[in-house]
């Protein structure tokens, strides 16, 4: 390696350099190079393959080419509205390399299809009204429209029966979560279901979306409650203190203390912070996004408005008494909220909690 303008160094009789070699990308695949979803049905999950296999940085980043037709988050694609749209993913290394996937969106409505497995599929037809015949499913159909069925093979066709299906239910990613989503259910697949109604089969309810803040982080409020303890024991050190939806929670240390609850560390694709303590503005912000009209001068607390979201539809255990939060007072006293307000407990009393997910 040819070195000019240098001057020599006394005491060195060797100079080694290290160079660090990468190798970049080539190529992006998705699964799926083309799609078709409806408004309101189930999400799309796209995989990605990067190659070479020894690339140096194979992470990529998503966009959608319009996001009023369909959004995408780690590969996760939800219909918005009807339209076509480009779902692209592009090498963070540097190098410009994408692979995209076409998605046509349907509005929402009626479809008609062939039963999963059906033989000589693509040799039938349908028609909605007087329009043309065309490959199923037809989709977008409103109540009360008239479809025609074809099969153009030439295998012998027994019976046609059709079947009514319940429309899969419409919901929301967490991931995407904003504002206007708190009072919803949050399912441990990471998926938002309306307020105060039951999660569909295949979901478990985890908790309330209590809290979105500007960055698209917040809290989940739990269905029921954890173990009784003092404070002093939630503000040791042993109960770990973890950095989420832009605030630091006093995490959970062991399944004993977690009572009921399941132990979760990811919803569906998003880094939750497992069950935890938050402070009192947290708690507040919780339950003024629950339309509590219950407190004080010391914040708003829970009330039947906030109990209506833990127990209708998934069944959680209602709040009752009293419970702490992380903030102090003026130690050794904490404070905590009950029914009616929020008050000051000496640090060493047993108190129950009603534990956040961070995410």
């Amino acid at each position: 390696l040819p070195l000019s303008g240098c001057t020599e160094i006394s005491g060195i009789s060797e100079i080694v350099f290290t160079i660090e070699s990468t190798v970049a990308v080539t190529g992006i695949t998705l699964d799926k190079t083309e799609a078709t979803m409806i408004v309101g049905g189930e999400t799309l999950t796209l995989n990605p393959t990067v190659l070479p296999a020894e690339a140096t940085d194979k992470t990529v980043t998503w966009t959608t080419s319009d996001a009023s037709v369909a959004t995408v988050a780690d590969g996760v694609v939800t219909a918005v509205g009807a339209g076509t749209a480009t779902i692209t993913a592009t090498a963070n290394d540097g190098s410009g390399v994408t692979g995209t996937c076409t998605v046509t969106v349907s509005p929402a409505g009626y479809s008609v299809a062939l039963k999963e497995g059906t033989d000589d599929a693509a040799n039938w037809q349908g028609k909605a009204g007087t329009g043309e015949y065309q490959a199923l499913p037809l989709t977008g159909l409103k109540a009360g429209t008239a479809v025609t069925v074809k099969y153009n093979g030439t295998k012998k066709v027994k019976s046609v029966k059709a079947v009514k299906k319940a429309a899969a239910p419409a919901y929301t990613l967490l991931s995407a979560a904003t504002t206007s989503d708190c009072g919803k259910v949050v399912c441990d697949n990471g998926h938002l279901h309306p307020a105060k109604t039951a999660v569909p089969e295949g979901c478990t309810a985890v908790g309330i979306l209590g809290k979105v803040s500007s960055t698209g982080h917040g809290l989940i409020l739990a269905l029921d409650d954890a173990k009784e303890r003092s404070v002093d024991a939630i503000t040791s050190s042993v109960w770990a203190t973890a950095h989420y939806a832009d605030t630091y929670l006093k995490v959970i240390p062991n399944k004993n203390t977690r009572g009921p609850l399941p132990s979760y560390t990811k919803l569906g694709k998003t880094p939750v912070s497992n069950w935890a303590v938050a402070f009192k503005a947290e708690y507040e912000a919780i339950f003024t996004n629950l339309g509590s009209t219950t407190g004080d001068g010391n914040g708003k607390t829970y009330d039947s408005n906030v109990n209506a979201y833990i127990t209708m539809g998934v069944g959680g255990k209602e709040l009752a008494g009293t419970y702490w939060s992380t903030s102090s007072y003026s130690v050794p006293w904490y404070w905590a909220f009950s029914d009616k307000s929020w008050i000051y407990i000496g640090n060493s009393y047993m108190q129950k909690i009603r534990p956040v997910l961070g995410f």
